[in-house]
């Protein structure tokens, strides 16, 4: 008797807690009914269920990069369509090829927010692959509110603000500073490489693919860097040593 006595308080004690740690405790995923995207499965909740938001943020990851690595083609509309949407305040940068790449991001961000490569590649492949900044800068944004600390994703943002107002020197001093990040994105590097190829400056060009071809495990990236030598090589704009650095 005297045992279910004790039970009583127990349990009120246990409810004064629960409330106490709910009010707080601050949990560091969002809430279920704050992940969903227009990209967004059911069994994307499978993963917040059984505990496993990291392993099906991959799984997302992988079917995002799939996506990107494709055509794109499915995705593009017919100028009557487009020309519909000119005046739409909603509308974000341009509809055609990979419109649901930001969708797919924020698909697995939103599982784990703390995925912060998806943020770096997913805010450059829109901003400057795609041309779509306000994209870039959405996905960098909740980035950066999720991973305050994360100082590179500020520099990409920067960057962005800066190209979007067509400040390019602006650009490449933040690109410049994003590339020393020991996790600096591939994106990121092949954009400078790009930009120093443009403006004339085929030795720095050179040093960031012999680094990508050092240090990506993907062969067809390798490879475009290795031809991006060859090619400044065969133009005489570098010398044949930079070939000795990457065999």
């Amino acid at each position: 008797m005297m045992s279910k006595i004790l039970i009583i308080p127990l349990l009120f004690i246990l409810v004064c807690l629960g409330w106490w740690a709910n009010r707080h405790f601050d949990y560091p995923y969002p809430a279920p009914t704050n992940i969903a995207t227009e990209k967004t499965e059911s069994t994307d909740f499978a993963g917040l269920l059984f505990g496993m938001r990291r392993i099906f943020a991959d799984v997302n990851w992988i079917q995002t990069l799939q996506y990107y690595g494709g055509g794109g083609f499915e995705d593009l509309i017919s100028k009557e369509e487009y020309d519909r949407y000119a005046n739409d305040p909603k509308r974000k940068g341009d509809y055609g090829r990979y419109k649901y790449l930001l969708d797919m991001c924020l698909r697995s961000v939103r599982i784990d927010p703390y995925f912060k490569y998806v943020y770096a590649f997913g805010g450059a492949s829109l901003a400057w692959n795609l041309t779509r900044y306000d994209e870039g800068l959405e996905l960098l944004n909740e980035g950066m509110k999720n991973n305050p600390q994360e100082y590179a994703f500020h520099l990409y943002a920067a960057a962005i603000i800066y190209s979007k107002q067509g400040k390019f020197e602006n650009v490449i001093e933040n690109l410049e500073k994003a590339l020393k990040e020991p996790d600096c994105p591939f994106e990121i590097k092949n954009i400078l490489g790009n930009i120093y190829k443009k403006q004339g400056k085929y030795e720095k060009a050179a040093k960031i693919w012999v680094d990508i071809y050092l240090t990506q495990r993907i062969e067809g990236r390798r490879e475009r860097a290795k031809n991006n030598l060859i090619k400044l090589i065969t133009e005489k704009k570098i010398s044949p040593d930079y070939l000795d650095n990457i065999e």
